[in-house]
């Protein structure tokens, strides 16, 4: 297998593992990975479903949007994914999606309060950009952030690794709910003073390895025949 042709197929697991927990209903967002060593990524056809998606809608974009070698119709709005690559080279995930959840918690218009451990993954290291064009999102994404809330859109999250990219977007699915439900109910969150030690507790268990590759295990049940 080709480099190119894993990193497509790394983008369907990505895509089948996002659909087998809910984000695959709806058409919409779209995933990428940067391919090494070259300004290009592979990402998601635009007419698909996340659990629909086979590895030929899969394709190849070069750093100025232009897709390589194909002909599907793709997102107009994919180009911050090329923009977020060149922001920051230690970005080799994307994930975009209109999850129920976090986009119910991007109406906030603010990052994910901290009302259990697994949230304090995006306290501090969440951006609030007013919409998913690249100018918005280079003023305001931090050097370490790993997360975007597009205020009554959706959500970002980015990682050194597509699984990690995946596995923090499951989690702010979670933690967005969280927000939704406790503050409802007027429950108050975490302390800040206590977040990062609880953060640190969690990094420390390799809870995103270990979330990253459960949702592999559970990518099959949304594959569909190619």
């Amino acid at each position: 297998m080709t480099t190119t042709d894993q990193v497509r197929h790394d983008v369907l697991e990505a895509c089948q593992a996002l659909a087998a927990y809910g984000f695959g209903a709806m058409i919409g967002g779209h995933v990428s990975a940067r391919v090494p060593g070259e300004e290009l990524y592979a990402t998601t056809v635009l007419d698909k479903t996340l659990s629909e998606l086979t590895f030929d809608d899969i394709v190849l974009m070069d750093f100025d949007d232009r897709v390589v070698g194909d002909s599907r119709v793709i997102s107009p709005g994919i180009d911050f994914h090329s923009g977020i690559y060149k922001l920051r080279p230690d970005v080799n995930g994307i994930v975009h999606t209109h999850g129920y959840a976090i986009t119910a918690q991007s109406a906030f218009g603010r990052p994910p309060r901290v009302f259990h451990n697994l949230a304090s993954y995006f306290f501090g290291r969440t951006a609030v950009v007013p919409d998913d064009s690249i100018a918005s999102i280079a003023k305001s994404l931090g050097d370490d952030d790993i997360a975007i809330i597009i205020p009554w859109h959706g959500s970002i999250t980015v990682g050194a690794d597509l699984g990690t990219a995946v596995a923090l977007h499951h989690t702010l699915d979670y933690a967005a709910r969280l927000d939704i439900d406790m503050s409802a109910a007027g429950a108050e969150p975490m302390p800040d003073d206590m977040v990062l030690r609880v953060r640190a507790l969690v990094e420390k268990a390799d809870y995103l390895e270990l979330t990253w590759q459960m949702m592999r295990r559970a990518a099959p049940r949304a594959k569909v025949p190619a």
